[in-house]
């Protein structure tokens, strides 16, 4: 349950090695990559100069980065086209990392072989479903609702002085053409109702043409073109239209049998070639943070120090390998947490926050122990704590962490709900084994704040622990969270709680003077740290300005304390509130005057406590989380340790 210690492995190999060391240690997913380039060129890519590695130091001088493969994008690219148009579905995840890979030139050859193969009928079944969709608008669109006209379109077309054209008008334009049907000098028949507006036939003389344009242009007329090869009636013009798509379907059904042949006869080996294709376009995506000279290769990346033997083991497996491992480095090494099982589920709501920073103290554990008692105090039931064990059980299969988490959080409130006596909101089935909130308010509010005062001691702890290991003098001895903070703290504690509860923790005068002294400890941090570092000059450039923000920031100190403190009674607040919606439910079953009734309210009363008071007590359990406690001893500036895998990019 800590952050675990990390040493940087930088590796030299033979370039043609390159692949399979880095598919090697894809499979390990143990090696967070960095960029071996930037290392070289900061001198912290070091090695033994001795006499078998005299070559690898002179091929530095020749050292590089990989560039970027187009012509191998582009066959990625042709790849996921040939498995969307065979209809093939290959999981990336089920990649077999275990067949000898293939080289590049080989991958882009047989790829490219078949994709070559199925181009031809693709582009004739697009041609033909571009002309089955031009006919079917033309019909359903245009033609459909042209209905019994005798005349053939070949015949109008040969009329010597006359034209003609067939079209459609909105309702507000047809309103328009009918007030002005004396002033146009054509015959318009109205021919049919579709779904853009009213068909019309317009005859008209051909001396005319220019005149009717302008006015159908000026009506929104919407022409209706019929293709040449239409020449009869438009009965006869609708049957030639089905008969040419029930043509053109059967040869798009052809054109798909010969895809479907393909697919049969090259299914395993283009599953083979993808899962080639996916892995080596992974290498090469890695490999922009490997460097390359003539000869070698250079790579370089953070590991766990418990996963060094592992690794060896695995580079072993390579001839002529060159591998260090090395804690002293200048940079600032990633955040691997280990946490075990049970603590597992809540790095997910640390990491909301930010990831711990590599000196840092893990905060996993203390925030898992901590929410899941706000969460039990706050949602006590053992009813409905068992129906988030079953619902935590079933997102587990899907959502691993988050329904971990609610398993954990449903086992709080059975806890918690036989204490309190309480299934489904019933406080009459069994017997409080402690208390029942509404009926010891006092008691339930006091254990909220005294829960609420031990876990920011425990906080102020941890804020403690991670100054010194940020070597922070200041914040860890001086701050308002350090150990002057601590001691300030308790002794208003001390004072304050005494007077309160009547007894006396400690002597006024002790308490007040230790009080005082933690107040000078706060205001004069800084020229107190550079006594004890042995800095010049013993404040800033601004002293003045130095002390009136000291002194105002105890102010904001004082008011920390005493809202962080007070905030806490909100646990025993919803403690009580989540018993008052129960007792409301109950009262307006009691008021339907059945059985039913009863049982109808109580269970609309568990599904909205459930839902509802559920995702509120959620919020605010992560609320004191991330203000009142991580807001004193949590930064979160950490780098994620993400280690390269098939699966991140």
């Amino acid at each position: 349950m800590s952050v675990e210690k990390m040493t940087m492995m930088n590796i030299i190999g033979k370039v043609d090695e390159v692949d399979g060391v880095l598919k090697d240690l894809l499979k390990t997913k143990k090696v967070d990559l960095v960029s071996a380039l930037k290392q070289i060129e900061e001198n912290n890519f070091l090695f033994d100069v001795s006499d078998e590695n005299v070559d690898r130091l002179i091929d530095l001088n020749y050292i590089t980065s990989y560039e970027k493969d187009e012509q191998f994008e582009e066959i990625v690219k042709k790849g996921e086209e040939l498995e969307s148009i065979l209809n093939l579905e290959f999981d990336k995840a089920a990649i077999d990392t275990e067949a000898p890979m293939m080289k590049k030139e080989e991958i882009i050859s047989e790829i490219d072989q078949i994709y070559q193969e199925v181009q031809e009928p693709k582009a004739m079944i697009h041609a033909l479903e571009k002309e089955v969709n031009y006919l079917e608008n033309f019909h359903a669109n245009s033609f459909k609702e042209v209905q019994d006209f005798p005349v053939t379109i070949g015949e109008l077309r040969n009329m010597e002085y006359f034209s003609f054209k067939m079209g459609i008008l909105s309702k507000e334009d047809r309103y328009k053409l009918k007030k002005n049907y004396e002033n146009i000098l054509a015959i318009l028949l109205h021919t049919g109702t579709s779904v853009d507006g009213e068909v019309y036939f317009v005859l008209y003389p051909t001396k005319l043409e220019e005149e009717m344009k302008r006015i159908l242009r000026s009506l929104n007329f919407r022409e209706i073109i019929i293709p040449k090869e239409f020449s009869g009636t438009p009965q006869e013009i609708r049957e030639k239209l089905e008969r040419n798509k029930e043509r053109l379907h059967s040869e798009i059904k052809g054109q798909q049998n010969i895809l479907e042949e393909i697919k049969l006869r090259y299914k395993d080996r283009i599953k083979h070639l993808m899962d080639q294709l996916w892995l080596t376009s992974r290498l090469d995506e890695i490999k922009r943070k490997v460097a390359i000279s003539k000869k070698y290769f250079y790579l370089s990346g953070w590991i766990a120090e418990s996963d060094v033997s592992e690794l060896k083991m695995v580079l072993d497996g390579h001839e002529d390998m060159l591998s260090m491992f090395k804690d002293d480095t200048s940079e600032k090494p990633p955040t691997k947490l280990k946490n075990n099982w049970f603590f597992e589920p809540f790095q997910w709501l640390v990491n909301l926050y930010g990831t711990p920073a590599y000196n840092e103290l893990d905060p996993t554990p203390f925030v898992g122990l901590s929410y899941m008692l706000f969460w039990g105090i706050m949602f006590g039931d053992l009813g409905q704590g068992a129906v988030l064990v079953l619902g935590g059980i079933w997102l587990g299969k899907k959502m691993k962490l988050f329904g971990g988490l609610l398993t954990r959080l449903g086992i709080s409130s059975m806890i918690f709900g036989t204490l309190y006596g309480a299934v489904f909101g019933i406080e009459t089935l069994i017997p409080a084994l402690w208390m029942k909130p509404f009926e010891n308010i006092n008691d339930i509010l006091m254990v909220a704040i005294f829960t609420g005062i031990g876990i920011l001691l425990v906080s102020y702890v941890y804020g403690i622990i991670n100054a010194y290991k940020r070597h922070d003098i200041e914040e860890g001895l001086f701050g308002k969270e350090g150990v002057a903070g601590v001691i300030l703290y308790l002794m208003l504690l001390a004072i304050v709680g005494g007077s309160l509860l009547g007894i006396q923790i400690i002597p006024m005068p002790i308490g007040i003077a230790i009080a005082v002294l933690a107040l000078l400890g706060i205001v004069f941090r800084l020229p107190l740290t550079h006594i004890i570092e042995k800095k010049r000059p013993l404040h800033g450039d601004d002293v003045g300005g130095y002390y009136v923000e000291s002194i105002f920031s105890l102010i904001e100190t004082f008011l920390a304390m005493l809202s962080g403190t007070i905030s806490f009674i909100r646990v025993g607040a919803f403690a009580l509130t989540h018993v008052g919606l129960f007792l409301a439910f109950e009262t307006i079953g009691h008021m339907s005057g059945t059985t039913m009734g009863t049982i109808v309210a109580m269970v609309v009363g568990n599904i909205f406590v459930l839902g509802l008071e559920g995702l509120i007590v959620f919020i605010q359990g992560m609320r004191l989380q991330y203000y009142e406690l991580f807001s004193r001893y949590y930064k979160g500036d950490g780098q994620e340790f993400t280690p390269v895998s098939l699966e991140n990019n």
